[in-house]
């Protein structure tokens, strides 16, 4: 790669970590995901509630071999509540929202599981039920954030005054439930419909440089989005498969992130004052930990490394909180699942703090030299995180590279660290999997690994592997 190359990228990275400071929805404390807002609106032609979930030749019950799905209300709210043994034949469930006339569907309002107490067992809520953002499990994706050729920078969708990362529920869905048959022992839901994403009429070999600005020279497409649930007997964790269709563009059209699944749900037990503890991820170069104490509360001054080599350890975000009552840890996690011939992601953008730590920078989270949008996964950098106090928001999703649909077929972490995308593949399909973790957590001050990274580490990670998309 030539060095004009690498100034061009490194400059549309700049731009888009710039994007950041920009305004975004109120719960993101001002600050956008990356590259635009979350503000939620529907766009034109998507209706905001629409056909039932399912039709009335789906029952309401069925039963199979340690996995069934029943129709019922949660929070107010219409579901089908999965349920499954888990490794230790436990009782696990997660209620999915329904389409209907009432509003959209797609997403999970609630999850429980069981875990050991004494020589019992009690039951954990992670709850999605209080509305807004709430529940978990539905698609965001960000446009690239562009310099154009008069001078101006920010998205194509800002260019026609739309939003240019929707949060998914606000668009219709069409559910289809798997049979259960007595035999069964996996299910799965699968949720279509489509996502809006604005590009250009001609295609950019690099869409680092610099975008027309004239209207003319835009186009919006709306993207067929497939999303499935799936859950296994004897395994603890459900699997969520994504699924974009790009067979309506042409390489280097478009430029956006992934980071569905996302939401916010109370994983503490249900516990809305429970303070966040720590954040863990590992992107496509080097696993990252915070270093607050547990029995305190995460702040931006919390230490940090970034330099240990991800190797060969599946990629994954973990977020914890303590409750603010029992003082027991709890974690959300994602965790790449590759099955078969999956290719997967790419996980991160432009950052020199990656491959470094605070002693090392002296840099602070959420600091001049740490921006919000260098976190290759959202969550804490979004929920009010400061230099005193503990906070409680749990805003959490997944992330990926900004550069999908265009015509890269490389992307620089830093100077010194670059590495190849399939950016827009022979099939025009985008697939990733994510297993989504929820449990106890194992860390502590001496052992900072969190259940997600010991999931993401396992050579038999407990989730679900059937019915892949």
């Amino acid at each position: 790669m030539n060095q004009r190359w690498l100034e061009v990228t490194l400059l549309a990275t700049a731009l888009c970590l710039c994007a950041c400071g920009s305004g975004d929805s109120k719960d993101d404390a001002g600050s956008p995901d990356a590259g635009g807002g979350d503000a939620g609106t529907p766009d034109a032609g998507i209706p905001d509630a629409g056909t039932p979930d399912a039709g009335p030749d789906v029952p309401a019950f069925e039963q199979g071999d340690g996995v069934s799905r029943e129709t019922t209300v949660v929070g107010g709210a219409d579901v089908d509540r999965y349920t499954w043994t888990d490794s230790k034949g436990r009782p696990r469930t997660l209620s999915l929202k329904r389409q209907t006339a009432a509003g959209n569907g797609g997403y999970a309002v609630q999850m429980t599981y069981q875990v050991a107490a004494g020589a019992d067992w009690r039951t954990v809520t992670v709850d999605g039920t209080g509305g807004g953002e709430r529940g978990f499990g539905y698609f965001v994706g960000h446009e690239l954030y562009r310099q154009f050729d008069n001078g101006a920078s920010g998205t194509l969708a800002g260019l026609h005054g739309e939003d240019d990362s929707p949060l998914g529920y606000g668009f219709a869905v069409q559910g289809a439930p798997s049979a259960i048959l007595p035999a069964s022992t996996s299910a799965s839901h699968t949720f279509t419909t489509t996502y809006p994403k604005w590009g250009t009429r001609v295609a950019m070999a690099d869409v680092t440089a610099a975008t027309p600005a004239a209207s003319a020279s835009h186009q919006k497409f709306l993207v067929p989005l497939t999303l499935r649930w799936v859950f296994q007997k004897g395994v603890d964790f459900p699997r969520l498969d994504t699924r974009l269709d790009l067979g309506e563009a042409t390489a280097g059209q478009l430029s956006f992130d992934m980071r569905g699944p996302y939401g916010v749900v109370e994983f503490a037990d249900a516990d809305t004052q429970a303070p966040l503890s720590n954040v863990q991820w590992g992107d496509t170069r080097n696993h990252f930990t915070t270093q607050a104490p547990v029995a305190g509360a995460l702040t931006t001054q919390a230490n940090w490394t970034w330099n240990e080599p991800i190797g060969a350890t599946r990629k994954y975000h973990a977020l914890l909180a303590r409750h603010s009552g029992t003082g027991v840890l709890y974690e959300l996690g994602l965790v790449e699942l590759k099955l078969g011939q999956d290719a997967g992601l790419v996980y991160g953008g432009y950052s020199t703090n990656n491959g470094s730590t605070k002693a090392a920078t002296g840099r602070a989270l959420l600091s001049d030299g740490f921006s919000a949008g260098e976190w290759p996964f959202q969550s804490a950098q979004y929920s009010g995180l400061n230099a005193a106090t503990g906070v409680t928001g749990k805003k959490f999703a997944w992330g990926s590279s900004p550069f999908y649909g265009s015509a890269l077929t490389s992307v620089y972490f830093n100077n010194d660290f670059s590495t190849a995308i399939s950016a827009f593949p022979a099939s025009k399909m985008l697939l990733y999997r994510t297993c989504l973790v929820m449990g106890v957590s194992p860390f502590t001050d001496a052992s900072r690994k969190s259940l997600t990274r010991l999931v993401a580490e396992s050579a038999s990670p407990s989730c679900a592997t059937a019915e892949p998309l």
